[in-house]
Formats: C-alpha cells, sequence, structure tokens
C-alpha cells in the first residue's frame, strides 16, 4: 500500500512541478536550428501574449517572420514569397508557446537541463528547460517536435546560444497584420 501511495504522490508531485516551469515574462533568444543550420530569433512578451520569431535572424530584423498571438490562438507568417497569412490554431497546438510548461509535461531527464516530454494530436514534442541563474524562471534551451505531417516526421527546431531577459526593441512586435489574408486549409505554416 505504501508503494502505491508513494507512486501517486510521485506522479502528483512531477505533474506540480512541471506546472511551474515558466519563461520569463519578457525575454529574448536565439536559436540554432540543427536540422538547417541557421538562426532564429525569439522575442517573448507574455504580458501581451504575444511571441515574435524571426527567421534566419540573430537579431530580430528580417522579412521571414511569425507573430504568434497566444491570447486570440491566431498565428500570423510572413514570407517574402507568399506574404503574409494568418491560421487559427487550437488551444492544445498553442501550448507549446505559453510562458509556463503545460502540467501534464513529464519530465524524462533531470541535470543542468532538464528534458521534459508532451504529446498532443498531430505532435509530440520534447523541450530541454534551463534555469536562469538569479531568477524563478527557465529558458529553452533545446526544443524538439515530431509532427504526424510531415513527411519525415522529424523537425527539430534546435539550441539556444543566446539569451536575454527583457526585450530590447519593443517596436519589433509592431508589424502591419492587417495585410495578412486567411491561409487556406491544408497550406503549411512555414
Amino acid at each position: 500500500m505504501q508503494s502505491v501511495i508513494a507512486a501517486v504522490f510521485l506522479l502528483l508531485a512531477s505533474q506540480a512541478v512541471s506546472a511551474q516551469i515558466c519563461q520569463a515574462p519578457k525575454s529574448e533568444q536565439v536559436f540554432y536550428l540543427t536540422s538547417g543550420m541557421a538562426d532564429f530569433f525569439v522575442a517573448n512578451d507574455f504580458d501581451q501574449g504575444k511571441i515574435l520569431i524571426v527567421f534566419k535572424s540573430d537579431n530580430g530584423v528580417g522579412d521571414h517572420w511569425s507573430i504568434v498571438d497566444i491570447v486570440s490562438g491566431i498565428t500570423y507568417i510572413n514570407t517574402v514569397e507568399k506574404g503574409c497569412v494568418y491560421r487559427q490554431f487550437s488551444q492544445e497546438q498553442n501550448e507549446i508557446f505559453y510562458q509556463c510548461l503545460p502540467d501534464d509535461a513529464s519530465l524524462e531527464r533531470s541535470g543542468d537541463v532538464d528534458f521534459y516530454y508532451m504529446t498532443r494530436p498531430e505532435f509530440t514534442w520534447l523541450v530541454g528547460m534551463k534555469p536562469v541563474e538569479g531568477t524563478e524562471f527557465y529558458f529553452r534551451h533545446f526544443s524538439r517536435f515530431y509532427d504526424e505531417n510531415v513527411v519525415d516526421k522529424e523537425i527539430t527546431f534546435g539550441v539556444t546560444y543566446k539569451y536575454s531577459l527583457g526585450i530590447s526593441d519593443p517596436t519589433i512586435f509592431d508589424k502591419d497584420l492587417s495585410v495578412c489574408v486567411e491561409a487556406p486549409l491544408g497550406q503549411q505554416s512555414y
């Protein structure tokens, strides 16, 4: 009986811990995409409920960008070739962009970087979270997706090699979203 109680306690404790693994309210990161050997810049402003991703950039400047509006569940994607489109995503799909890891994130490995695993309809996610020294927050050190809609099934988003608290230029979120049109069904996001 004691082993059952201990197992239940450990299960509940691991879920409670994952709910408290949160990124700073405002931060910037540069990921190195291991699959494409390119950078992408990420600015998180959870106070506004927005995330900016600029592809092939280490400073937030570029024509291929995406803004994730966590509040509305809409993601805007701009490319030189296709212009700006937007798509509505489900709450489950948007959870990967939330400030804190979902409650069902399971701790897979622990060390200098803690690795968490989650499964959602259409994809699975492995994320490595590393503490930000002197704070209660974490930054995403590693992130990898397996997407059922992609032929090779694996999309590696990469490893963070630059991280800073705060947003160096709040105007980077100022994009003209009024020109964006709804993406046709079945169109890939990126």
